[in-house]
């Protein structure tokens, strides 16, 4: 018989791995598993059935991934359309804009905490909360 015959058909003859056995010992009350036979109490040996294919399981895998993709695309929702651009508006006359000073009074807010002192003062030991926050809004007012 020819070596390239033999070859082929030792080829094409499926080999199946030995099956494994998991071995459950008890070492100091506590499990361990190996592979090999315990040197203590044995609790169970467990037949384990050899790994699948992993080359056949990644080519099934990456078909249906494909497959995925493609269901995912053929339902996914239109693309989004570019709005229209806005016309713009010629630039106005004259200037706009606020002027917002970030530097305080330091005279108004003195006067606003000196005010509010007042009104504490004749309030009494505890002054009603509105009279509070209305003070403190113009002493935030005057010295912001």
């Amino acid at each position: 018989m020819p070596a390239w015959l033999l070859a082929l058909i030792m080829s094409a003859t499926p080999v199946e791995p030995p099956t494994r056995q998991v071995h459950t010992c008890l070492v100091d009350g506590a499990r361990h598993y190996q592979s090999t036979p315990c040197q203590g109490l044995t609790e169970r040996i467990r037949e384990m059935p050899p790994p699948a294919d992993t080359w056949a399981n990644d080519i099934h895998i990456e078909s249906l991934r494909q497959e995925l993709q493609a269901r995912r695309r053929a339902g996914a929702a239109p693309t989004r359309q570019k709005r229209p651009k806005r016309p713009r508006a010629p630039p106005a006359s004259g200037v706009r804009g606020a002027l917002i000073t970030v530097h305080t009074d330091p005279v108004k807010c003195a006067a606003a905490r000196r005010q509010r002192e007042t009104a504490y003062k004749k309030a009494g030991q505890r002054p009603s909360l509105a009279l509070s926050r209305q003070m403190d809004d113009r002493v935030h007012d005057a010295c912001r």
